[in-house]
């Protein structure tokens, strides 16, 4: 590796050039290195969309950016192992998360990368896993890793993920737990100081929604599993739209779409009717019945609330789910 040189967010490089500065291997979209203590991640959304990644820059709802990239393997289910396990371990083995994507012609040989910056795993989400075809046109779940910026990154509409030519809907699961074994997600969020001001503490508190949301989900999940229920939870991309919208529980058995808050107060409810009007509008079939998951029971006016508009309320009382089933 050349010993004083670097690379600099906004620079374009060959892999060639590259691997002489920070090492990895030559091919393959995952490339770690012990040399530089880095994970090289290659963004080639050109070649990834012929197996349904969909990588690039995203907005989440709260504003932040997040750059979600699609792991390694082209045949069958993705495994957590190599660049896979690579990426999801990085904070623990004190790797630095280098982000590469393909510019230029995709004919220019040797192609060129450009340098998007330095990387770290979302403390709150760090992967989740979406329904993609394989090599075969066999339907597999892969792994999206959501990568948060540190420091000065590279944001160009080139690198967003494009708009969704037609409205399609897949599915989508949170990781196994085997799954996320190894990571650490005590870590809090860096304040993003290429898009706006934001403390670490107010980014520390929207990771700890999330958190309680997928924890409740979980439970939740588990209990309708042992009465037999089949789940599954749908990824929607909007025509014309760049977003990806993600639902929450589905009972398939009972035909209901369910949507999990941290709380149960006022704010809160009336973003869950929101997102559980909008999503089912896309759904087919639709759901027989909206439901709103909460850790605990809202006002009686918030009841009266959900029940104008025909969504029904499911919350947990020392780990029973009181309003369940739906009717």
């Amino acid at each position: 590796m050349a010993e004083h040189e670097t690379i600099h967010p906004g620079d374009k490089r060959t892999r060639t050039e590259i691997r002489k500065v920070w090492g990895g291997s030559p091919q393959g979209g995952i490339a770690p290195s012990r040399e530089s203590a880095s994970v090289l991640i290659y963004s080639d959304p050109g070649r990834g969309e012929q197996f349904g990644y969909h990588d690039g820059w995203l907005t989440d709802p709260d504003g932040r950016l997040v750059f979600e990239y699609t792991g390694h393997g082209q045949d069958g289910p993705q495994k957590m192992w190599i660049g896979n396990k690579a990426i999801r371990d990085h904070a623990l083995q004190s790797r630095t998360l280098r982000v590469f994507a393909a510019s230029g012609a995709a004919n220019r040989k040797p192609q060129e990368f450009e340098y998007l910056g330095e990387f770290e795993l979302d403390a709150a989400e760090p992967f989740y896993k979406r329904e993609a075809p394989d090599e075969h046109g066999e339907l597999r779940m892969v792994f999206v890793f959501r990568l948060r910026p540190v420091g000065d990154v590279v944001v160009e509409d080139g690198h967003r993920l494009p708009a969704a030519e037609a409205t399609t809907v897949t599915t989508w699961l949170p990781p196994t737990p085997q799954e996320t074994a190894a990571e650490t997600t005590s870590k809090a969020v860096a304040t993003e100081t290429n898009t706006r001001t934001r403390t670490t503490r107010k980014a520390t508190e929207e990771a700890e929604v999330v958190r309680r949301e997928a924890e409740l989900c979980a439970r939740f999940e588990a209990a309708l599993l042992a009465h037999g229920h089949a789940l599954c939870r749908y990824e929607i991309r909007v025509k014309g739209e760049r977003g990806i919208l993600r639902t929450d529980t589905v009972d398939v058995t009972a035909g209901v779409l369910y949507e999990a808050k941290a709380g149960a107060d006022r704010d809160s409810i009336r973003m869950a009717i929101g997102q559980l009007l909008d999503y089912r509008r896309h759904l087919d079939p639709v759901p027989s019945a909206l439901a709103v998951l909460l850790p605990e029971a809202p006002s009686a006016d918030l009841r009266d609330l959900l029940d104008e508009v025909g969504i029904a309320v499911v919350h947990e009382v020392d780990g029973v789910f009181v309003g369940w089933p739906v009717s």
